[in-house]
């Protein structure tokens, strides 16, 4: 039986990375036909793509609160269950996306981003709950270093795709890679109503592992619990990180492919600043992964400060590498500089990716061992708000001074890229905090086992009186 469940788990897992990817491939259409939108858009400026990617990170951030939040609340009545909305939700992104092909202006484009946004909001809170509730916290640094592989390689896929169509498949070459991430969205949704599970909550935990009864715990939330959860100091610190890398990650992950074109003086700019950027971006792949499994380890070890000096530590390596990817010149007057400046930027490009995603799975580990079962969805909301509010600051003054002087780029990227530095200080909190708030949720859940005991005991002997 536990055979069975271990099975069914990885399935549902696998469907929900696949989902998270088609996110990513959709999302990473647009930094590659910015171009594109510009000249067969009606009506599309660059403070316009600008705005879009504000309303986008806007939508979503309010989606995040109301599917962390409310729709617990939701969920806690048994109305309806965690894999329904996520089922609807996930639908909402994949038609959405699928009909911007269809786009007759800039307005109808803005539309469609932001309805797509309504159901991308929701994945966060609702899907990250679901896997911290499938696996243990010994493998969840793992798991969701796993899930930032496939937001990753998704964006690469989706701007490959997307920069092929988008410069040799003629004017709608850019309609067609919305299409094609619509259907394949689509697919990945139903492949997801066969194979996803809603965890029961709290038996992955260790206090429940041999529990042999149903964990039937009244997991209510209220405004206290948010206080509460506010409250934890790892979590404060780690969020209001976020805001500044948000600024970063939210603006570089649209305009950098943009950035780099401008850098480089050659006929074949675009293709070389593509291959470059993706490139550099594969870091991230092992990044991902390694980073959450050496978290794992240093948590099996029983050194919980480890998760913690690992991700400060490869964001400080990662963002000094990104500060000469983004800054030093390329040399183009022969083709061995281009060769050489190449690679030069490949390498220190993917040391960036690759140091800076350390971090990735471990702030969702973080989240699982120090929230109680109840408040994983909300804790994820509230990082999914925190780097969109990043992400939302970035784009606008980003996209203002390029609408102003295209002559600033270079000062916004050292701009946003310093706020990321200055930003890493606020992991000293979570190295001083996060294991006695780990411990704590341990206590709480071991006194939770304890109740349900007592109430199991009390309701046997009630019925044989």
């Amino acid at each position: 039986m536990q055979e069975n469940y271990e099975v069914k788990r990885e399935k549902n897992f696998a469907s929900m990375w696949r989902l998270y990817f088609m996110i990513a491939f959709c999302t990473g259409i647009l930094p590659v036909n910015i171009g594109n939108l510009l000249l067969y858009l009606p009506e599309t400026t660059k403070f316009g793509i600008g705005v879009a990617m504000a309303c986008h990170l806007s939508v979503s951030m309010i989606c995040m609160l109301i599917f962390g939040y409310f729709g617990e609340k939701i969920i806690e009545t048994k109305r309806i269950s965690r894999k329904k909305i996520f089922i609807i939700t996930n639908l909402i992104w994949a038609i959405a996306y699928g009909l911007i092909f269809l786009s007759n202006n800039y307005y109808s484009y803005l539309v469609l981003v932001i309805i797509a946004a309504i159901g991308t909001g929701a994945f966060l809170p609702i899907g990250f709950s679901i896997i911290g509730d499938s696996f243990p916290p010994k493998e969840r640094g793992k798991k969701f270093g796993f899930m930032e592989f496939g937001l990753i390689i998704g964006s690469g896929a989706g701007i490959i795709v997307g920069g092929l169509l988008g410069n040799y498949a003629g004017p709608n070459g850019w309609r067609f890679a919305y299409g094609i991430g619509g259907v394949l969205g689509l697919l990945t949704v139903f492949g997801y109503i066969f194979s996803g599970i809603d965890p029961e909550r709290g038996r992955i935990e260790p206090e429940f592992e041999d529990f042999p009864h149903l964990i039937n715990y009244d997991y209510k939330i209220s405004a206290n619990n948010f206080v509460q959860l506010l409250k934890r100091k790892s979590i404060s610190a780690i969020l209001i990180y976020l805001i500044c890398a948000g600024i970063a990650n939210g603006t570089l992950g649209i305009w950098a492919i943009f950035y780099l074109r401008t850098k480089i003086n050659d006929v074949n700019a675009g293709l070389i600043s593509t291959t470059i950027f993706l490139l550099a971006g594969a870091g991230a792949l092992p990044g991902t992964i390694l980073g959450g499994k050496f978290g794992d380890a240093f948590y099996k070890a029983g050194k919980l400060k480890g998760r913690v000096l690992l991700s400060m530590g490869g964001l400080i390596l990662g963002v000094l590498c990104f500060l000469g990817f983004y800054l030093l010149p390329f040399y183009t007057d022969t083709p061995l500089q281009i060769i050489f400046s190449g690679i030069f930027f490949i390498s220190i490009g993917f040391l960036g990716y690759f140091f800076t995603s350390f971090c990735a799975g471990n702030i969702y580990a973080i989240y699982s061992e120090v929230c109680a079962p109840e408040l994983r969805s909300t804790v994820n909301a509230l990082n999914g708000l925190m780097v969109n509010i990043g992400g939302i600051i970035g784009n606008l003054l980003f996209s203002s001074l390029v609408e102003r002087d295209l002559s600033l780029l270079p000062f916004a990227i050292s701009l946003v890229l310093l706020i990321w530095l200055f930003s890493t200080i606020f992991w000293i909190i979570p190295y001083i905090f996060y294991p006695k708030e780990s411990m704590e949720l341990r206590y709480t859940m071991a006194e939770r086992r304890k109740e349900l005991e007592n109430k199991f005991t009390k309701n046997k002997t009630n019925q044989r009186v």
